[in-house]
């Protein structure tokens, strides 16, 4: 699994499609893939975790997180995934609890997600920094 994560608009699904340029690559926009809709492709892009969390709105943060990483876990039987995380944690925090609830079960998933991960790229204004990188 790949980890792209940085801000908003800060060129994350940029650095995929350029990175992985060689690579027959599917994107999801918050919204899980369906895996008999995919042709096998090689790699599976995930983005917009900040929208899926609204899905488990009836379970704990923990129990949110826990569903999310097994979808995730689930297709990586299948295909590459590349995880393409939106950095929400600088700045203000949310007033709304919804928002606030978003927010912490986006970092919580993102952190387990960079530990398991075979590679972490942070972008930052377009600048790619390699946090973690699989070992050769």
């Amino acid at each position: 699994m790949h980890i792209i994560l940085g801000g908003a608009f800060n060129g994350k699904r940029q650095y995929v499609i350029d990175h992985f340029s060689n690579k027959s690559l599917a994107f999801f926009e918050g919204e899980w893939p369906n895996p008999q809709s995919l042709k096998r492709e090689q790699y599976v892009a995930i983005g917009r975790f900040e929208e899926m969390v609204n899905h488990y709105a009836d379970l704990s943060e923990d129990e949110a997180v826990k569903a999310m990483l097994e979808k995730i876990h689930d297709l990586e039987k299948q295909f590459d995934v590349i995880c393409i995380c939106t950095d929400m944690s600088r700045g203000i925090v949310p007033l709304e609890k919804e928002k606030r609830r978003e927010r912490d079960i986006c970092g919580r998933l993102y952190q387990y997600l960079c530990k398991e991960a075979t590679s972490v790229t942070r972008i930052w204004y377009g600048l790619p920094q390699v946090l973690k990188e699989a070992s050769r």
